[in-house]
């Protein structure tokens, strides 16, 4: 199978999931009503790590303070330009898979499931601007695919866990009823595909390497708050 066979498949298995998604999006987002309180509490928690912000502000802090330190120690510049390229390489795939998921949520102004179950029927209202209104697709879900590969770009053996966190994140948005299983698989094709376009744009530039990360980089390593509901 070529490339170009290969990507196509792999948009005609998404668009395909996400439709029949569809189709058990409502009896899902009931099943989550009456949670059990125990659950919802975890649940809470784990969707706390999906923000953007939990990835930005500590990549951004250490970009400034690193730049901060190169301009101070010229000799020092060596030695930092690897770990602060891993990191800007964090922030930027984290970053820019935020901005897209923010311009679909207000172009497809999809309303959230507990507005659906307090009898709101409107569903898609495209470029509909609110939080209520920023159910598709998952934000949550889809910064923390873009992350989680990001991570994993620069330390592969602990891809899987990474993944698995995003999964954990990704699920918790369903039991809080503020996603729709369809909005999650959106989010996750979404974070996957800026996460790979722009990866594979800053290997070409040559901030990160085609293959295993370089030794310093993993000696060093890399190194918007709501209320952890609605994103």
């Amino acid at each position: 199978m070529t490339a170009v066979r290969r990507k196509g498949a792999i948009v005609l298995a998404v668009v395909l999931a996400i439709l029949i998604a569809f189709a058990v999006d409502q009896p899902i987002a009931r099943a989550m009503v009456g949670m059990d309180p125990h659950m919802l509490r975890i649940a809470r928690f784990v969707t706390w790590f999906g923000q953007g912000a939990v990835v930005l502000y500590p990549t951004g802090v250490l970009i400034v303070i690193g730049l901060a330190i190169r301009y101070l120690r010229p000799e020092l510049r060596g030695r930092l330009d690897g770990p602060l390229r891993a990191i800007a390489a964090i922030f930027i795939v984290v970053a820019a898979a935020g901005l897209a998921d923010d311009a679909l949520k207000i172009a497809f102004g999809r309303a959230r499931p507990y507005r659906w179950l307090a009898g709101d029927l409107s569903g898609f209202g495209f470029f509909r601007y609110g939080a209520k209104f920023a159910s598709f697709p998952s934000g949550h879900t889809t910064t923390s695919i873009a992350a989680a590969l990001a991570f994993g770009a620069l330390f592969p053996r602990w891809r899987p866990v990474f993944l698995t966190a995003a999964l954990a994140v990704a699920i918790s948005r369903i039991v809080l009823d503020v996603h729709y299983l369809s909005d999650i698989i959106a989010g996750a094709a979404l974070g996957g595909l800026v996460a790979v376009v722009v990866l594979g744009y800053l290997r070409r530039r040559g901030w990160l390497p085609a293959g295993a990360p370089h030794k310093a980089t993993q000696d060093s390593g890399p190194s918007c708050v709501d209320d952890n509901r609605e994103e």
